[in-house]
């Protein structure tokens, strides 16, 4: 079996102030930095409570996902890119509202065109699936049997790995609600993924 701890990373500057956030970076707030401490309070917790041992830690390329988790175990951090957010191409650091009320036309295209909806210069939702459907199928190749690794990403990925592990599709992405530095746990075996935790 192997156990995958998927952790979104902690609130960020721009997470606090409404903005389109994938491939920009953004610092961790102080209020991220409280959360980074409950997070590892609750993961030795977890490490006593239900014998982990953790024998690897993933994070997408930005720094964020890498400073939420960095002091958590003693362990090398691998970088994945295609664990990445969504990339919000040119409306990277701007609001919904914002987008609404500059490019009207392109806000209606982003309500009725679903995930085949394109940012400007960015990526679809489809292309952001099926990157972070590689990201995971390559983790679950890299990990060894009856391990538990940390993967430290985002909100839109781990929906993205719920939905391919837990759903086989695109589609139940948005049936998943992923809070900042909170556990969500997957284990998987001979095949079946089956949740364990959600927001923990």
């Amino acid at each position: 079996m192997k156990r995958l701890v998927l952790i979104r990373h902690a609130s960020t500057v721009a997470n606090e102030n409404g903005l389109l956030c994938g491939s920009m970076e953004t610092d961790i707030s102080e209020k991220g930095r409280l959360e980074i401490d409950c997070l590892k309070e609750r993961i030795e917790r977890l490490k006593k409570e239900e014998n982990w041992k953790l024998s690897k830690v993933y994070v997408s390329e930005s720094k964020r996902t890498e400073e939420t988790v960095k002091d958590i175990e003693n362990l090398e951090i691998i970088k994945i890119k295609d664990l990445g957010e969504i990339d919000f191409g040119d409306f990277e650091g701007k609001t919904f509202e914002w987008i609404k009320n500059e490019y009207p036309k392109e806000y209606d295209k982003l309500c009725t065109e679903g995930f085949d909806y394109r940012y400007p210069n960015g990526e679809n939702a489809i292309e952001a699936y099926e990157k972070n459907k590689r990201a995971i199928e390559y983790i679950l190749e890299d990990m060894e049997d009856d391990s538990t690794a940390i993967i430290c990403a985002h909100s839109g990925s781990i929906r993205n790995i719920l939905s391919y592990m837990l759903c086989g599709k695109l589609e139940n992405h948005w049936n998943f609600k992923i809070e900042n530095a909170k556990i969500t746990v997957l284990e998987y075996d001979y095949g079946f993924s089956v949740l364990t935790k959600l927001n923990y």
